[in-house]
């Protein structure tokens, strides 16, 4: 009777070491994988390239092979008209929440920038207080793809890709 009841207790013991081992491997594991990502005000730091600007939907103009529109020089500066990013061709973040704006290398404007939500907004405030807010598709290493809303001649989505110069 005796020997049954120490066969059981080694058993549940046992048993209880296993979980314990495979909970702390998988703690192990998330934690690890955790730490090593980088958050998004992280990511966003330096220099970006814009290099397209792509339209959702249009009237006019060529639809390229994955569905998206692109667009001429004009209807850019038609549909940015009141944003502070139109004009701009690199972006720069800084650590401490500037963001300058620079065509042919001539610096253009300031902003401050934010991450807000889960970090998927990108919030830019200019010097008027006046709020912009993009949302992050895509934000790796060396590609970021940005997208805001629009309601000018084209409707839906501007989706902004840049790449780290």
């Amino acid at each position: 009777m005796q020997f049954s009841f120490q066969n059981k207790m080694m058993g549940s013991l046992r048993i209880w070491l296993i979980y314990t081992f495979i909970f702390t491997a998988l703690a192990t594991v998330v934690i690890g994988m955790m730490s090593m990502d980088r958050s998004n005000e992280h990511k966003l730091q330096g220099m970006w390239r814009e290099v397209s600007w792509e339209y959702e939907k249009m009237d006019t103009d060529v639809q390229k092979s994955d569905g998206a529109w692109s667009i001429n020089e004009k209807q850019k500066l038609e549909i940015s008209e009141g944003l502070s990013i139109h004009e701009a061709e690199t972006w720069s973040f800084s650590k401490d929440g500037t963001l300058e704006l620079y065509r042919n290398n001539q610096l253009l404007s300031e902003l401050t920038w934010k991450i807000k939500g889960r970090g998927h907004i990108l919030k830019l405030i200019g010097k008027d207080d006046k709020a912009e807010h993009y949302q992050i598709q895509k934000l790796g290493d060396n590609l970021m793809e940005i997208h805001f809303n629009t309601d000018l001649q084209v409707r839906g989505i501007v989706k902004m890709t840049f790449v780290r110069s």
